[in-house]
């Protein structure tokens, strides 16, 4: 694929590939690209042009629009002025503002965990905390946020309300989490264990408010250190 580089944003596309044994194209170009944003190998302000994905990916051009219009829906892509369209880039007022929907998703998702999860999926839940404890005596923060990543697609998934969960996972699956990971520090993720903790204790109560207070701390907290680094 030929680089070019309009307004000085890049246009390539890395490593994409789909199924062609499946007939949803626009489904699986919409999770390629998906996933490629999320990982930051396509970056802020990078340009996708339609023609050449479609040729990477040995598809029409059609899947290929249908998948740029639903990643547009769901706020990773912006369409210019000119018809191009870009990765988006999201400011620290616009991040305060994905917090603020975050905030309100992911309380009401614990909530209805207090009332709906089974102990089953409480001990997932509670496995994945206790792994995390443990590699982070051992110092192993890159380990640490995997499993911090784990406990946290666990915790959503006690809510029991599937289109809840969909929501959470899209505001989740933003670049710009990739960046604030990258601006905490060791301590900063001690504090994000502690919280855990919180909220685990008080999902084993059931104590709804318990659980929101802390989930609300836990957003918080992470926020305020990641706009001052950012």
């Amino acid at each position: 694929m030929q680089m070019s580089e309009p307004n000085s944003i890049q246009s390539s596309v890395p490593s994409l590939a789909v199924d062609k044994s499946r007939s949803n194209f626009a489904n699986q170009v919409f999770e390629v690209l998906r996933q490629h944003i999320v990982t930051g190998k396509l970056r802020p302000n990078q340009r996708l042009v339609e023609s050449e994905i479609a040729k990477e990916l040995g598809v029409s051009r059609t899947p290929v629009r249908q998948a740029l219009k639903s990643l547009e829906i769901v706020g990773y892509v912006r369409a210019l002025s000119n018809g191009g369209v870009i990765v988006i880039e999201h400011s620290t007022e616009q991040i305060l503002y994905l917090y603020e929907i975050r905030e309100a998703l992911e309380t009401m998702a614990v909530k209805l965990a207090c009332d709906r999860a089974t102990e089953e999926q409480l001990n997932k839940v509670e496995e994945f905390y206790n792994r995390g404890v443990e590699v982070m005596r051992n110092g192993d923060i890159s380990r640490y946020i995997e499993l911090h990543r784990g406990f946290e697609e666990e915790l959503y998934a006690t809510c029991g309300n599937e289109g809840l969960l969909s929501l959470i996972q899209t505001f989740r699956n933003q670049y710009y989490n990739k960046r604030i990971h990258r601006v905490l520090t060791s301590e900063d993720w001690r504090t994000q264990l502690k919280h855990h903790g919180r909220i685990l204790k008080a999902l084993r109560k059931r104590s709804a408010g318990r659980a929101a207070k802390a989930l609300e701390q836990h957003l918080r907290t992470s926020l305020k250190v990641a706009l001052q680094r950012l």
